[in-house]
């Protein structure tokens, strides 16, 4: 892990190594959620990075606790803050891709939080071992608790839900057709360099997400992605689905899937680690 005076260092850019990941987090009012994510990156990662947080004009006093945080790079943004969330969202990985000075580009949520330690040099290491690939991440994780997740291995849950479709007369899901996986930016790695050198952004169109042309311009470079498991990134982080929706925006507007965040968040604040992380000011400093 990193010191203080390290993190200083980089912060204040005296000392930059050359294989820097910079973390873009967008923030919209989830101030309790942002410090138990910055408190888990700074506790547990020890490959050199910077984090940059990127507030989406929020006015609920979240900006204060940003403010007090030491280690960050934080940039505010005004009343020009798009309305839409995904747009916002979008936005922001861009400013914070535009101010990072890694050559990795760490996309990241502050619904996630890092569960263990080596997670980010883990994953570097993957990219750093495949030079066709420029970026890695996972499609969405799955928050289900673990005896739910084996259940639906067992029983091959996506399958029968494809099958349920084809007898219903329903065309496929077209998230699960071939070619439309993209890393979800929840917690994902990328070659920052490459993005530059070919002009990607984050920006959504009609039918893409915020984040999805940024990969597609990257394969279609000729660039591989690599596609880990749910099982895989849980390793590393969790990642409370739409949380930051349900806490910065009032929820997602379906009171089960409201329901089934709140659950999921409980679980996740609830842990020995998440209770050691918020009591424990020093992370701050």
């Amino acid at each position: 892990m990193l010191d203080r005076q390290e993190l200083e260092d980089i912060r204040l850019g005296r000392r930059l190594p050359g294989n820097l990941a910079s973390i873009v987090i967008p923030h919209y009012q989830t101030a309790e959620l942002a410090r138990l994510c910055l408190r888990a990156i700074r506790r547990l990662t020890d490959h050199p990075h910077e984090v940059i947080v990127v507030d989406n004009h929020s006015e609920d006093g979240s900006l204060e606790v940003l403010r007090g945080i030491a280690w960050i790079r934080l940039i505010e943004r005004g009343p020009e803050a798009e309305p839409n969330p995904v747009l916002a969202h979008a936005a922001a990985m861009d400013i914070g891709m535009a101010a990072a000075r890694g050559c990795w580009l760490v996309s990241f949520h502050t619904d996630t939080i890092v569960r263990n330690e080596g997670w980010l040099a883990a994953l570097i290491g993957r990219l750093e071992a495949n030079p066709h690939a420029a970026a890695i991440g996972s499609d969405k994780l799955d928050t289900d608790p673990s005896w739910y997740r084996a259940m639906k291995r067992l029983g091959d849950w996506r399958g029968a839900k494809a099958a349920l479709r084809r007898v219903a007369g329903m065309p496929p899901n077209p998230r699960h057709a071939p070619g439309t996986w993209y890393p979800r930016s929840f917690c994902a790695v990328y070659r920052l360099d490459l993005v530059r050198r070919l002009g990607l952004n984050w920006q959504p169109d009609a039918a893409h997400a915020a984040g999805e042309l940024l990969y597609r311009g990257l394969a279609s470079a000729g660039y591989e992605g690599i596609q880990l498991t749910s099982d895989e990134v849980h390793a590393y982080v969790d990642h409370v689905a739409h949380a930051t929706a349900l806490l910065g925006r009032g929820g997602i507007g379906h009171w089960r899937g409201n329901a089934k965040v709140r659950g999921a968040l409980r679980r996740v604040m609830g842990t020995g680690l998440a209770r050691e992380l918020l009591s424990d000011d020093s992370l701050d400093r």
